[in-house]
């Protein structure tokens, strides 16, 4: 039976938030005249920055009744930007919210997908998915080893476009109301950079970055009947970070 009294507190937590992102959010903060070092640079930033979380109770969505909606709001930290190219304002964290959706396909294997719920920062649009396969229990102990597979895209503004893919392995360890994840793997990272009148690379035209690095990964999520709130940090050039708040049905 699906409790609509939680759902509604859901709801209405999402039309607040997206409120607030909708005021706080800039996306003025890229340079021009990006060399190709600096638009490595900046690629490690936001497109590593802006790739999926997992941001959600590592606990198995389960089979055919398992269904998830949340919220998220996310942070790249953006002050190493300013400080590129042709200087720009860039200081604090960039922060945009997604719509999370996730659905438990069998026993230990769930599958989700995100978006940004309306064009934020002056036109920022962001999509994702993963899907997470408990492929491992541990016997006598409230732990199970997944492997995460993710990928999505991010436009900052029609001057940056990212795409972002990935695989990691994840440990998860829950303790009644309290569980916790920690893991790592690979993910790459390809920018395209616009060029034009309006664009912000040196040469003047589009121009496309490609880039790999180890991703490491830690979280905690705290589970209130079917609700639940998550924290996390990423890692692969530096650290971005995020929390979500989710109703599972």
């Amino acid at each position: 039976m699906i409790q609509w009294e939680g759902v509604k507190h859901v709801l209405l937590l999402l039309i607040l938030s997206v409120s607030v992102a909708a005021r706080a959010a800039s996306g003025d903060f890229l340079p021009k005249n990006l060399t190709a070092g600096d638009r490595q640079k900046a690629l490690e930033i936001l497109g590593f920055g802006a790739q999926v979380k997992l941001l959600s109770s590592p606990v198995p969505l389960g089979g055919q009744q398992g269904f998830e909606v949340g919220l998220s709001s996310e942070y790249i930290p953006v002050e190493d930007i300013g400080g590129l190219g042709a200087k720009s304002s860039a200081q604090g964290e960039y922060n945009y919210l997604a719509i999370n959706l996730g659905k438990g396909l069998a026993y230990n294997v769930d599958t989700f997908v995100q978006f940004t719920p309306i064009p934020q920062s002056e036109g920022s649009f962001g999509y994702g998915a993963q899907l997470r396969w408990g492929f491992f229990e541990l016997p006598r102990f409230p732990a199970v080893l997944s492997l995460v597979i993710h990928g999505g895209g991010m436009n900052f503004s029609n001057l940056l476009s990212t795409r972002t893919t990935g695989a990691d392995l994840v440990m998860t360890v829950a303790m009644d109301d309290i569980a916790l994840y920690f893991g790592g793997g690979t993910a790459r990272t390809i920018g395209t950079f616009a060029g034009g009148a309006r664009g912000i690379t040196a040469e003047g035209d589009s121009r496309e970055e490609d880039m790999t690095g180890v991703h490491t990964v830690f979280g905690l999520a705290f589970n209130m009947e079917k609700l639940f709130v998550a924290f996390e940090v990423n890692r692969v050039a530096q650290s971005a970070y995020g929390g979500r708040i989710g109703y599972r049905f």
